[in-house]
């Protein structure tokens, strides 16, 4: 049956949020202001209320009623409302997925959208380093030179959700189409090239833990003894080639094995030093500010303070935050704030174990990897690619997902 044409509105700002996703446009916020207008003209009364009922509207909700009341307290009314700003998506994402319906076929259509929208920002980057590199500058085949729409670590992270969703999804809904089939080998080939190219060091690390993951579960009643130890051989030689052929993708992850206490320089801006050193100064601010925080407008200027306090000469040139979204949301909100975020995070990556949700519990360890080292609802990329797939992957179950029509 036909959908009338305001619910097709409502159904196509979602998917098209879903393809332009991957490219960081500006074009976001403009689709999500559409997208809650229209739904003003498709509310039905049982199903809002139903959604005020979700125990997952509420916790999200929290967060960003926790964000409102401690920007009113914050001196920086600037980074205030900033932080405000970008975590609206915190009241509004809730309210759009569970106050209203949503046919299995249109959240199927997300997530095909998703995945398009991944495997076109991937070519796009390929295309553009190729070109810079024919100039002479083979570096735009490199990290952030090379991730040109959205920093390296979160994209790494998107394509590694796109992945998973092509792995686990795409056989059963296409296996009719060959022509579907034979694009699902491009798509995981191209979206674990790119993840290299990135990269970045969490990309890597969450690359090695989640590809093992996702193959286990997916061929877990094929697997035996003997059947699991040629996995682990196969990963072992993945990785040797994946050495050999992205060389500078390793090189990061060197940094990793030559930090110690005495090698610790102040004035370094290194990405695994820097953090090292900011951690320290979080854990000391967050003493200090135990239970309700700093206020979400002052966390960083809290934090450039110890930084010129303590000469952290490196951190304070670029202004880095937290690099941990739990050491931020402790300084900015206190205790209660940082329990909902746990919440948010291992309580749902505790509850995909137990619901068998594999997707959820996958979508919550990336959440949780980025979450130790990145302060990932500082960036728009990072707050909308959380909120986003929070709400889907708890709205539709996996079972669900693979339910043929």
């Amino acid at each position: 049956m036909e959908l009338p044409i305001k619910q097709r509105l409502f159904y196509f700002f979602p998917t098209l949020f879903c393809f332009c996703l991957p490219f960081g446009s500006l074009v976001l916020s403009g689709l999500i202001v559409l997208w809650t207008i229209v739904s003003f003209i498709n509310i039905e009364k049982e199903e809002f209320k139903n959604g005020f009922a979700n125990k997952n509207f509420w916790w999200l909700l929290a967060f960003f009623i926790f964000t409102v009341a401690s920007a009113f307290f914050s001196n920086n009314k600037s980074e205030a409302g900033f932080s405000v700003e970008i975590k609206m998506c915190f009241l509004l994402f809730p309210y759009l997925f569970f106050c209203f319906k949503w046919p299995i076929q249109i959240l199927k259509r997300c997530v095909v959208s998703f995945v398009s929208g991944c495997f076109f920002a991937c070519l796009v980057l390929i295309a553009r380093a190729g070109y810079y590199a024919a100039m002479g500058h083979s570096e735009y085949f490199f990290y952030t030179q090379f991730s040109a729409f959205i920093h390296a670590s979160y994209f790494a992270m998107y394509l590694l959700l796109a992945i998973a969703l092509v792995v686990l999804l795409y056989p059963t809904w296409f296996k009719t189409q060959k022509n579907i089939t034979y694009a699902f080998y491009l798509f995981v080939l191209m979206f674990s090239v790119t993840i290299f190219l990135c990269s970045s060091k969490l990309g890597l690390i969450s690359f090695f833990i989640s590809v093992p993951l996702l193959l286990l579960y997916k061929y877990r009643s094929y697997l035996n003894i003997k059947k699991v130890s040629y996995l682990i051989i196969g990963i072992l030689v993945l990785g040797f080639f994946s050495f050999k052929l992205f060389p500078e993708a390793f090189n990061r992850l060197s940094s990793l094995t030559t930090i110690t206490a005495s090698t610790l320089d102040k004035t370094s801006s290194e990405s695994t030093t820097v953090r090292i050193l900011i951690w320290e100064q979080c854990l000391e601010i967050i003493k200090t500010n135990f239970l309700f925080g700093t206020g979400v407008g002052d966390a960083n200027d809290a934090l450039y303070a110890a930084y010129a306090k303590n000469g952290l000469t490196g951190a304070l040139d670029h202004n880095l935050n937290a690099h941990n979204q739990y050491f931020q949301t402790f300084i900015g909100l206190g205790v209660f704030g940082c329990l909902v975020l746990f919440v948010l995070t291992f309580g749902y990556l505790i509850k995909g174990i137990l619901k068998k949700h594999f997707l959820l519990f996958l979508f919550s360890l990336l959440i949780v990897l980025n979450f130790a080292v990145e302060s990932m609802l500082q960036a728009s990329a990072g707050v909308l690619f959380f909120v986003f797939f929070f709400c889907f992957f708890n709205l539709v179950s996996e079972e669900e997902l693979l339910r043929e029509e």
